[in-house]
């Protein structure tokens, strides 16, 4: 498969355009909140800001080791300005060399470059605390994964994984279109780790949700935002399960990456042994850890990881139920129904199909909008 002919594909998509953009990760913010509704929306979002669980969670080591870089208002309105410039840039000036003379302009505000500078001497601090390769970084409340599908390197570690495919089944051997969205979903999770704050800066600075999510912030009258510094373990997208809580009762859980058939989930004997792992898990170590009588903690989605041995090492990412009509508090109003013991309300037994659109269908158009489908 040539790389460049990923370009090509997607150039050929030929969707029909949405006057509405939407991004079901973003918060879901009515129009026309008043005051007093926005400021408690905004408590809410802050209740599931990395620094308002993690500690909770280490302290038991129950999450990934984190650090946090808090942020300036200052630094927050110079990320807002470098966004809203970077989306006036041409499709080509978004690329290569052109996109670099715009990162250095970035980098003649001292605001920003200082910003880069400090975010950069918090990840060295960590890379030698935590004595691992990478790192991954964050937002206090949203990561910048809808920004990796401009990458370079995630191009190519996609093209790699999709010919390590076709090698493991021998001459003639292909990538079916289900081994292209794993190689796909595994290529975007890998770019989202790194050593440099030059790299994941511009991950930011190309990120909506991030500018999203700063914009929110700065409309606060007390401003609350960061960087938050996590240590970086490689877990298989097939080991990764989003659980989820309502009145703090654990009601079922389900493939997090919903996409891809995922052969180990098939046999149920393994299901029940992830179940059974995961409930223990939360039971035994997570519950106790949140549910104190001030946590804010009674609706909400929980992710968790599952190493190769079989262990529930880390419950790694919070979603809260802001609003009666979001999509978690929909999600949880269901699952509170799922007869005990819990159970998984969403595997995927099929391998991915070819979708049908307004043009010919290929391999690589299908991986495509798969992958905006995932990172949006």
């Amino acid at each position: 498969m040539d790389v460049s002919a990923l370009g090509m594909a997607l150039k050929r998509v030929k969707l029909k355009k949405n006057k509405e953009v939407n991004d079901r990760s973003a918060p879901m913010m009515k129009a026309g909140l008043e005051k007093k509704d926005l400021d408690q929306y905004y408590k809410d979002v802050q209740d599931t800001y990395v620094e308002s669980w993690e500690p909770l969670l280490t302290a038991k080591g129950l999450t990934f080791r984190t650090a946090y870089v808090p942020m300036q208002k200052k630094e927050a309105e110079a990320m807002v300005k470098a966004y809203e410039a970077h989306e006036k840039l041409s499709e080509e000036e978004k690329k290569g060399k052109h996109y670099a003379k715009f990162y250095a302009m970035l980098l003649k505000d001292p605001v920003f470059s200082k910003m880069q500078e400090t975010l950069q001497k918090q990840i060295d601090e960590c890379l030698n605390l935590f004595k691992c390769d990478k790192v991954f970084v964050k937002g206090s409340s949203r990561s910048a994964k809808d920004a990796v599908i401009d990458l370079q390197n995630m191009t190519a570690d996609f093209e790699s994984r999709c010919q390590n495919v076709k090698k493991q089944k021998g001459e003639g051997g292909k990538c079916d279109l289900n081994s292209g969205v794993v190689s796909l979903l595994g290529a975007g999770k890998d770019a989202m780790s790194g050593t440099s704050a030059q790299y994941f800066l511009q991950l930011f600075v190309r990120s909506e949700r991030i500018y999203q999510d700063m914009r929110l912030a700065l409309q606060m009258k007390d401003f609350k935002s960061g960087w938050a510094i996590r240590e970086w373990i490689d877990v298989d997208i097939g080991m990764e399960f989003r659980g989820f809580v309502y009145r703090r009762k654990f009601c079922a859980l389900c493939q997090y990456d919903y996409l891809v058939k995922v052969e180990h989930l098939q046999d149920s004997k393994t299901r029940q042994d992830i179940i059974s792992t995961i409930e223990k898990f939360y039971a035994n170590s997570v519950a106790p850890a949140l549910h104190r009588e001030e946590s804010p903690f009674q609706n909400y989605i929980a992710d968790f990881a599952i190493d190769t041995t079989g262990k529930c090492m880390s419950c790694f990412e919070f979603e809260s139920s802001f609003e009666k009509e979001n999509r978690v508090m929909k999600a949880n109003k269901n699952l509170c129904k799922v007869s005990s013991p819990i159970d998984f309300c969403c595997i995927r037994t099929k391998s991915v199909q070819k979708q049908k659109y307004d043009h010919d269908e290929t391999w690589l158009a299908t991986i495509f909008l798969f992958l905006y489908e995932f990172f949006a």
